[in-house]
């Protein structure tokens, strides 16, 4: 009876998972990002996006439902400036081309907090990163990642806030947008 219900429940989380918490680069390098996004995005096939790290993507609960607990973790924590360890592709869809970055301590932080708000695991991103294109990797893509790499690896990027944006592996990728930003003011 308790796996009929944990399933069901795992169900309806799925059936309304259409929230992510985001971790946003400063301005000029969003810009930057952004950037690189849309020239990568056509050559995979897939719309642009906006650069994040998403620290964890369908959730089944609003903006609203977040605002107090994020603008809680976003007084806790400083600005977090991560360096990128390298280039990678992957067989995931959604970590096809992504900087990964060089293992952060605030990282399992963010995800331990939203892990308990949330009340599950579901979501939650394997590892820090922020994908530069979606879609399928190959050969072209591999290519890409080597010449990317000359730029990308070794590079800190400024995170500033967090946010709460309605994206999901159930909302199409151009129709994602960032609800609420909560800027870091924590020491």
């Amino acid at each position: 009876m308790k796996d009929a219900i944990a399933v069901k429940e795992q169900e309806q989380h799925e059936m309304n998972a259409e929230c992510s918490i985001w971790l946003l680069p400063e301005a000029a390098q969003e810009e930057e990002l952004r950037k690189t996004i849309a020239e990568l995005s056509p050559l995979l096939g897939e719309p642009p996006f906006a650069p994040h790290v998403t620290i964890q993507g369908d959730l089944s609960w609003s903006a609203e439902d977040l605002d107090g607990s994020l603008t809680r973790l976003a007084t806790m924590l400083p600005l977090q400036r991560w360096r990128v360890k390298d280039v990678e592709c992957s067989e995931h869809f959604f970590r096809c081309l992504y900087l990964r970055f060089v293992d952060q301590p605030a990282f399992p932080t963010m995800q331990e907090f939203a892990k308990n708000l949330s009340r599950t695991v579901v979501g939650l991103s394997p590892f820090p990163h922020l994908s530069l294109a979606y879609g399928s990797a190959d050969d072209e893509t591999r290519r890409l990642r080597d010449g990317l790499a000359r730029t990308f690896a070794g590079q800190e990027i400024v995170f500033d806030r967090i946010a709460v944006c309605r994206s999901s592996k159930d909302v199409p990728i151009d129709k994602w947008q960032v609800l609420r930003e909560y800027r870091f003011s924590g020491k």
